[in-house]
């Protein structure tokens, strides 16, 4: 007997920015033969942002469907209770569907958590999960899991959660569906590869974005290289765990039957603009990959420019399963333009309320074309992506008549989405950290250039220190 509803695998790599794939327009000498491969199979959104670009938010807008001024959650290391919200494990789980979840959680700080635990948010036939942070470098380190810390012993972490999510694809029985969350680690910093992935990178110039040349430290400057190898590495290793991954699904003989995506949970800026880390609006930062492949339903070798958003993943993955959204959601169903229907949204909504920027941060709205960013005070960002795809030529203050129409559409954005500048209180998790938050009572709505690099390289020390 066969399921009549089609599995979902979600796969996401931490800080993988969309440039950062072998099939898209960007980083030259990254190599992703496996990821290519599966680009084919399937459709590459071209326009797929992180609305909230920065782990606990993304992954909390990722499972809830919902703003992060909605859940209370902007920024890392605010754990509300999320199960009084609808959430993605409890909706597939009502469903009939086997949930599962392995890898990075960070949406909670206590991951020893029994099945049917409300903050397991109905992940409940698998749970294999370590803490969100960094520590002792989980790119390099033994896998260590909240039951087991003997589970995966002397394998590196990506390696043995893969392993995971194999043998819980094996175990599967096809007469009932089953949905899995795999959330691996790298690309995210410490930047240090393992020596097998980055070699291929090493020892050689690698092609940098054009605006790497604003970065602010001479010694910034000078690692920017080695920088550039140990994130193509890191990338290396996941896409070499992702072919693995789906050589054990079609071994399974259950590929025909899954829907695959492979996405990120936000960027990485990697020195363009002159800056490290996410949290910024611009494109390195806010846009992921987003592959999909449903064979017999999405059309293989296909691409949709058509922004789409982190909130719009937990109701199209209801659409292409037939299974009924929650109500009150905030993300749209895409379900239709996933199969070769008509686009369902010409613009999406990011907000960031903590971060580089002073409170209450910046807002902003992507379209296929467009990318803008504002202050409370005043327009930040505009660049014409068509023809200036890294973001060199900002055209607020050179183009007022298209700065005016697209700061309407983001003020119509926010007033749809019940966002207003001071409705989240500003004292949530990790907000204390940020630079800027001396300016954040009042100020100029945006740093300069030469304030904002030095905020970046303030925050670069801080999160290389012990216990960060």
């Amino acid at each position: 007997m066969t399921s009549d509803r089609p599995n979902v695998l979600f796969v996401f790599s931490d800080q993988q920015r969309a440039s950062a794939v072998g099939c898209s327009y960007g980083d030259k000498d990254l190599m992703t033969p496996n990821l290519d491969l599966f680009a084919s199979e399937g459709i590459q959104l071209e326009t797929a942002v992180s609305n909230s670009p920065v782990c606990t938010p993304y992954r909390v807008t990722l499972v809830t469907g919902l703003y992060g001024h909605h859940t209370g959650v902007t920024t890392n290391n605010c754990y509300p209770d999320l199960s009084r919200h609808s959430h993605f494990g409890k909706t597939f789980g009502a469903a009939g569907y086997r949930c599962g979840y392995i890898g990075k959680w960070h949406v909670g700080e206590e991951v020893r958590l029994d099945a049917g635990h409300p903050m397991r948010l109905g992940f409940d036939h698998e749970w294999f999960v370590g803490v969100g942070g960094r520590h002792n470098n989980p790119n390099r380190d033994h896998a260590i899991n909240a039951h087991d810390t003997e589970v995966g012993k002397g394998q590196n972490r990506t390696e043995a959660e893969t392993n995971r999510a194999i043998e819980f694809i094996n175990n599967q029985d096809g007469a009932t569906p089953w949905c899995l969350f795999l959330s691996w680690y790298p690309p995210h910093p410490p930047l240090e590869s393992l020596d097998e992935y980055v070699k291929p990178y090493l020892d050689r110039e690698l092609s940098k974005h054009p605006t790497t040349w604003k970065l602010f430290h001479e010694d910034e400057l000078a690692a920017l290289n080695d920088n550039y190898a140990h994130y193509y590495g890191l990338i290396s290793q996941v896409d070499a765990e992702f072919g693995r991954l789906m050589q054990a699904l079609a071994a399974s003989g259950q590929a025909e039957d899954t829907i695959v995506i492979f996405t990120s949970d936000h960027g990485e800026m990697l020195g363009s603009q002159g800056l490290y880390s996410k949290h910024w609006p611009h494109r390195e930062s806010s846009q992921v990959p987003f592959l999909a492949r449903w064979p017999g339903n999405i059309d293989a070798d296909s691409r949709l420019g058509m922004p789409f958003g982190t909130p719009d993943i937990f109701p199209t993955l209801c659409g292409l399963a037939e299974i009924d959204k929650p109500l009150g959601l905030d993300g749209v169903d895409c379900s239709a333009a996933f199969l070769g229907g008509e686009p369902a949204q010409t613009s999406v909504y990011l907000a960031m309320q903590h971060g580089y920027v002073p409170w209450p941060g910046w807002r902003g709205l992507r379209t296929e074309r467009y990318n803008y960013a504002r202050t409370e005070e005043r327009p930040w960002i505009l660049f014409d992506l068509q023809n200036d795809p890294f973001e060199e030529h900002n055209l607020v203050g050179r183009n007022a008549s298209l700065v005016a129409e697209m700061d309407s559409l983001l003020l119509d954005a926010m007033s749809e989405s019940r966002d207003s500048w001071r409705g989240t209180s500003q004292q949530l998790g990790d907000w204390d950290l940020w630079p800027a938050r001396a300016q954040r009572s009042g100020g100029r709505g945006a740093l300069d250039d030469v304030m904002t690099r030095k905020a970046v390289s303030q925050k670069i020390q801080a999160q290389r220190q012990p216990g960060r």
